[in-house]
Formats: C-alpha cells, sequence, structure tokens
C-alpha cells in the first residue's frame, strides 16, 4: 500500500506522491483492474469507455476500503496506546508524558540499585555459609586433635559473639593481651579482608 512507484517502477516517497500518483499505484497494485481489464478484452475484443468507467469505478472502491481499513487500524492502535499511556500516567501519578518518562527513569535506577544491593547480599550469604562452614571445622579439628576442652569453649565463645565490641573483651580475657593490642589485630584483620 505504501510502496508507491511512478510509471517508470521508481519509488516515490509516500508524502510526496500526488492523489494522481496514489490512484493509479493503487489501481494498478492493490486491485485486481488489469486482470479485469484483460479478461474483458479476452471475451469481447476491446474495452468500451463505459467499460473502463465502471471497472475504474469498482477499483476505487477497492481502493478506499483498503485505506479506510488501513486507518481504522491505526486509530485502533493510537487508541490503545493513548489508553496504555493514560493507565500508565495514573499508576505514576503524574500528568504529562515528560513526567512519566522522568519516573520511568528514575524506577530504571532503582532496579539497577535494587539489582547490585541483591547481588551484594548473594555475595554476603556466600561468605556468611563460607564462614559457617570454617567455624565447624575448625572445633572439628580442634576436637579431632584433641586440643583441651577449655580452649575449645574459649573458641566456641569466640565464635559465638556477634558483636565485635564483645570480640574485643573476649579477646582481652582469653588472650590476655591488652585492648589496643586487640584492636590492632582486629584493624590488621580488616585491612587483609579489604586487600
Amino acid at each position: 500500500m505504501y510502496d508507491i512507484q511512478d510509471e517508470d517502477g521508481s519509488p516515490i516517497p509516500y508524502d510526496k506522491a500526488s492523489g494522481k500518483d496514489l490512484f493509479k499505484h493503487g489501481r494498478h497494485r492493490m486491485t485486481d483492474y488489469d486482470q479485469v481489464l484483460d479478461d474483458v478484452r479476452l471475451q469481447g475484443g476491446s474495452v468500451s469507455g463505459y467499460t473502463q468507467k465502471v471497472v475504474t469505478k469498482q477499483a476505487a472502491e477497492q481502493i478506499l476500503e483498503h485505506y479506510r481499513d488501513e486507518h481504522v487500524k491505526v486509530i485502533r492502535d493510537s487508541q490503545h496506546k493513548g489508553f496504555v499511556l493514560k493507565q500508565l500516567m495514573q499508576k505514576a501519578g503524574v500528568s504529562t508524558a515528560q513526567a512519566l518518562t522522568n519516573f520511568l527513569d528514575s524506577t530504571s535506577e532503582k532496579i539497577k540499585k535494587i539489582s547490585h544491593l541483591e547481588n551484594s547480599q548473594r555475595s554476603l550469604q556466600v561468605w556468611n555459609d563460607t564462614y559457617r562452614v570454617q567455624r565447624e571445622l575448625v572445633k572439628t579439628i580442634l576436637k579431632e586433635d584433641g586440643v583441651s576442652p577449655q580452649i575449645v569453649e574459649k573458641v566456641n565463645r569466640i565464635y559465638s559473639t556477634r558483636s565485635s565490641n564483645r570480640a574485643i573483651e573476649l579477646g582481652v580475657t582469653l588472650l590476655d593481651l591488652e585492648k589496643s593490642e586487640i584492636l590492632n589485630l582486629v584493624k590488621s584483620v580488616m585491612r587483609y579482608a579489604k586487600s
């Protein structure tokens, strides 16, 4: 329908085609106009002016029907898109298409941040799972190597603490070290964990 050509078969941009170009294109490419005239010629030998006028009128009616059907599709599609756009704007609580675009951009950024946080959370979960396995392995090795129950108890107390302050207090008590020494130990562990 939109592939308009002139008499030589060269393309004509649809928005530049004249009404005559559009009608000729439609009559010869969108209808059976030429076939009907050929059939009349085969049956009667020549095409009268009246017959050609009737066939041209019928071709014009078919062309108009094609264009009507195309326009109905375009109108329905536009109405549907307008309805969807209106619903999106209502759900987003905005009143313009530009505001909706800004809202969707902002939402997209938030989704990226959430995805990044989920990845970080998964990494932490893996680290926590690894830590739990290591903790249980250390406890098992201590028992298998016959380490005294008092030392196993100290290790269990260290592993059971959930607070870094409490861990420092335990370190001072269990290791018989100064608080500053424990803090230096913790700082060196933190530097190691970051590298």
